[in-house]
């Protein structure tokens, strides 16, 4: 029996050491596909799902800082000739020229009203900015033949303009003959992305902001356009994934209402409250002849401490959001649900403790492999549930009151259990 609890026990811990791991490991590693800008970044991208109203409004406003910090070059992941018409654009009085761009993209991802509304208000709020397109040519027979004709008209025929214009439509050739699944993926693609970006970024230099789908601003993969990017330019280039702009960060601190909070407060009282109804264990004594007095101090200051955080920081509240790639959470959510899963354990171990003889025996039982079972599930809860807020206020809260209240179930069990035979367990 003992043999078979001790397993148990290490059984119960490993899984919950597994989940601690777990969770770290899988938020370093999503964490890893961001690189937040800074002073040293001079190329700046940003990944996107092509077609959001919401992305949209946050590259805006993104783009407006770094414009209002001297920025004017913004590179997009549209052809040469699709720039080269919102640059002509950009100095014209009416909007005939993106109208008809804007036409010409009507079934794709791009060609949806957010993002005319999103070239629209560049172009009345950042008046200077220069567009860059690097990708290979899409819309050949419309735009790109409009751009020719356009170069042809104005005598532009051997110019450099009408060279890239050719190259960028048959970039474009080559990748539809490579994505025989028009999956919108490709090597050949992502190759010539690359190369497109050099071309440009070494023609302006300096600092410059760049919007590509997410898929293509993957720093840590060398297959895609960011990875070779870096390889190239080395730590002058950081990209971050609008996901991560539009799902947040959230203060560790930050007061409000939490739910959670208050679920966590109630299934721990809410036991102890029926017990106070003439549901002591047989044997139990509460002259505290047993108890420490510092870990009485413990355990009490730990309450109030509870008490009184737990629920007033937001931080405990789980983090899901729907974005346009689907549902958003960090990993670090193992541990608050984790955390529940502890909690309502410990509700089962006082169910069990409630439909038993109610004895001292019954009461220190151990449950679904912890021992001591109404001192440790609720400890072990709250200190994942700190882990998960990130909250030290709530960590140090959760140590105190699990010194205190370990210490003095060890206490009287220890002190109880000659007295008193043990039951079996069933």
């Amino acid at each position: 029996m003992k043999i078979r609890k001790r397993i148990e026990t290490i059984l119960a811990f490993g899984l919950l050491a597994l989940v601690l791991v777990g969770s770290g490991i899988l938020t370093v590693l999503d964490r890893k596909g961001d690189v937040y800008p800074t002073d040293k970044h001079k190329i700046r991208l940003y990944g996107e799902a092509h077609g959001s109203e919401l992305y949209y409004g946050i590259e805006f406003h993104q783009w407006q800082a770094y414009y209002d910090q001297g920025y004017r070059n913004l590179f997009l992941e549209i052809p040469y000739y699709s720039a080269a018409f919102l640059n002509l654009w950009m100095q014209a009085d009416q909007d005939e020229i993106l109208n008809q761009l804007y036409a010409e993209l009507r079934g794709t991802q791009s060609g949806v009203q957010p993002y005319y509304a999103f070239l629209k208000k560049i172009k009345a709020n950042c008046p200077e900015t220069v567009f860059y397109g690097t990708d290979v040519g899409h819309q050949n027979q419309t735009t790109g033949a409009r751009y020719l004709a356009y170069l042809e008209a104005s005598g532009q025929r051997l110019s450099v303009a009408y060279q890239k214009t050719l190259a960028c439509i048959r970039q474009g050739e080559e990748y539809r003959a490579d994505d025989a699944g028009n999956t919108g993926l490709s090597a050949v693609r992502e190759g010539y992305l690359v190369k497109n970006f050099i071309e440009s970024y070494d023609e302006v230099g300096g600092n410059v902001m760049g919007i590509y789908g997410s898929y293509h601003t993957e720093l840590q993969n060398p297959e895609r356009m960011a990875g070779q990017l870096r390889a190239y330019y080395g730590d002058i280039i950081s990209s971050l994934r609008i996901s991560t702009i539009a799902f947040g960060r959230r203060s560790p601190y930050q007061l409000g209402l939490s739910a959670t909070g208050i679920v966590f407060l109630l299934m721990l009282l809410l036991p102890k409250l029926l017990r106070a109804g003439g549901r002591q264990p047989r044997g139990y004594r509460e002259d505290g002849v047993y108890e420490n007095w510092l870990l009485r101090r413990f355990e009490r200051a730990g309450q109030f401490a509870l008490s009184s955080l737990l629920p007033f920081f937001v931080a405990t509240e789980p983090r899901i959001k729907k974005l346009p790639e689907g549902v958003f959470f960090e990993y670090k959510i193992l541990l608050w649900g984790t955390a529940f899963f502890l909690m309502f354990l410990y509700e089962g171990h006082w169910l069990r403790y409630f439909f038993s003889r109610r004895t001292v025996a019954d009461f220190y039982r151990s449950f679904a492999g912890f021992p001591l079972a109404g001192a440790t599930l609720p400890v072990l809860a709250l200190f994942l549930l700190s882990l998960y807020s990130c909250n030290l206020l709530l960590l140090a809260a959760s140590l105190i009151f699990g010194v205190g209240h370990i210490g003095i179930h060890l206490q009287h069990y220890r002190a109880m259990k000659p007295a008193v035979p043990q039951t079996k367990e069933k």
